[in-house]
């Protein structure tokens, strides 16, 4: 997942924010997703790619799917 515009002023602040903290987690996730991929945990895999999906959906404003999550 590709930085967005939010996670680029996000970082400008002198102390963290949530939008800082959801910028490190997507950040974050792909190296977790890899990781669990090399330990062949395919239910992480699922899992951390959810995850992902729904940090860059709130980064980019779009309201999350509580209901969409088994």
């Amino acid at each position: 997942m590709q930085s967005s515009a939010a996670c680029a002023v996000a970082g400008s602040t002198s102390r963290p924010n949530r939008w800082e903290t959801l910028c490190a987690l997507q950040s974050l996730l792909p190296l977790l997703k890899k990781a669990a991929t090399d330990l062949r945990r395919a239910d992480m895999v699922y899992w951390f790619e959810q995850a992902d999906a729904e940090v860059a959906n709130i980064i980019r404003g779009h309201p999350s799917d509580a209901t969409a999550i088994p």
